[in-house]
């Protein structure tokens, strides 16, 4: 396994330096990033194809069952000089910029969202493509930080984070396991028991009111559901109802990665709509 990760971590730092020759590139990961060898052991998958000298598009796509979904995430990315690429996501039409600078055999990243506030920075194996290692901290829209984890060879070995107002929030959390926490009976039953506990604000449903609420829940190392908090907020009476629902879920089955149970970050959308 190690070997398999070194050959990898070679052909990073030969294949994005800028100008490489090759038109294709598809970089293949399991879980955590952790480099895969091909799409047959692979979670998700990159593909760079090289446009012009100074251009490329990034195509991403994720393992669902058997199936391999494309997101409609897709980025094009110019290099502007010798420390700016301009990346455009074409799905969002969001525009941004990073800002890059030579630290002995990494870059210093410098990512911005659309307002000019900071939105990621830390070393990279690559100036074009993100391969984090060491410390890296992510920031809001509004410049306060979001969080500040610790990579090896671009895989995630802990985190602190923060809420959008300030307050600390949990630690450790990760997105992409080995093995993955499922509501008890899977997705389809998850969606059932939405369906059936979500109760509509009297107050909302007598003044007509409508709107989606993306609730942000953690999954313990227990299985247990905490940190619930709305991402979007959209009415008071439609977040809490939101939160309240989700908050009250059973246990959910542990999150493993490497073997061990870990904290795995969830995202669920709530619809509020009349009939």
């Amino acid at each position: 396994m190690q070997m398999k990760s070194s050959l990898l971590l070679i052909s990073f730092i030969f294949l994005f330096h800028l100008g490489y020759s090759q038109n294709d590139t598809t970089i293949y990961y399991k879980a955590n990033h952790k480099p895969a060898l091909g799409k047959e052991d692979a979670l998700a998958f990159t593909k760079i194809k090289k446009k012009s000298e100074n251009e490329y598009k990034f195509l991403y796509f994720g393992k669902k069952g058997e199936r391999w979904i494309r997101s409609k995430h897709t980025r094009i990315l110019t290099v502007e000089n010798d420390s700016t690429i301009k990346i455009l996501n074409q799905f969002t039409r969001n525009e941004y910029y990073k800002t890059f600078k030579p630290v002995g055999d990494y870059f210093y990243i410098k990512e911005y969202h659309k307002n000019g506030n900071l939105r990621i920075e830390g070393l990279s194996k690559s100036n074009i493509y993100n391969h984090w290692e060491g410390q890296v901290k992510r920031y809001f829209t509004s410049g306060k930080l979001a969080s500040i984890s610790r990579y090896k060879n671009n895989q995630v070995r802990g985190n602190k984070n923060w809420l959008k107002n300030g307050k600390p929030f949990i630690d450790n959390i990760y997105t992409n396991v080995d093995v993955m926490p499922q509501f008890p009976g899977g997705e389809k039953i998850l969606m059932k028991y939405l369906s059936e506990n979500i109760k509509y604000p009297k107050a909302a449903e007598k003044k007509k009111f409508q709107g989606r609420v993306i609730v942000s829940f953690v999954v313990d190392i227990d299985g247990k559901v905490i940190g619930t908090h709305v991402i979007n907020p959209v009415h008071p009476l439609f977040d809490s109802e939101g939160m309240r629902v989700v908050s009250e879920m059973p246990d959910w089955s542990v999150g493993l990665l490497d073997g061990k149970p870990v904290r795995v970050g969830y995202q669920v959308p709530i619809n509020f709509r009349l009939r």
